[in-house]
């Protein structure tokens, strides 16, 4: 009965010793995609500023982000020049950190008109997120 007991109790604490053993001390823990890449935006007559505000330890790709007028027209937008980074989901590529904000010129805008906006970004600890897509109302 004693050595029961006994195997019952190093059983218990093997296990716990052994799961520790997988644990990642320090291990990344991902946000969800709109805290990584939180989206706003401002509109001032025909100015529009798109404006991402990057997690620390994230980066939108540069070549994933698409700007999309429904009933409305707009000049062609300007991304500025991102950093060079080699990852092993798109190679070399431009991408940004910390912020991006992006200047869009609203030529004209019908009522309910729209923009859709698709990014993607990933995680440096390796996560690649999904494309998201965000819709902008336009006013006239």
């Amino acid at each position: 009965m004693a050595q029961r007991f006994l195997t019952l109790i190093l059983l218990l604490c093997s296990t716990s010793v052994f799961a520790g053993l997988f644990d990642a001390p320090g291990r990344s823990t991902f946000v969800p995609a709109d805290q990584a890449f939180a989206f706003d935006f401002q509109q001032n007559q025909h100015d529009l500023t798109l404006h991402w505000q990057v997690k620390e330890g994230y980066y939108l790709y540069r070549q994933q982000i698409k700007i999309t007028p429904a009933g409305a027209e707009i000049a062609p937008p300007q991304l500025p020049a991102g950093e060079m980074h080699e990852d092993e989901f798109f190679g070399k590529s431009e991408v940004y950190r910390q912020r991006l904000d992006v200047p869009v010129t609203v030529n004209a805008a019908g009522k309910n008109a729209t923009l859709t906006v698709t990014y993607q970004g990933c995680a440096e600890a390796g996560l690649c997120y999904p494309p998201e897509t965000k819709t902008v109302p336009l006013t006239e």
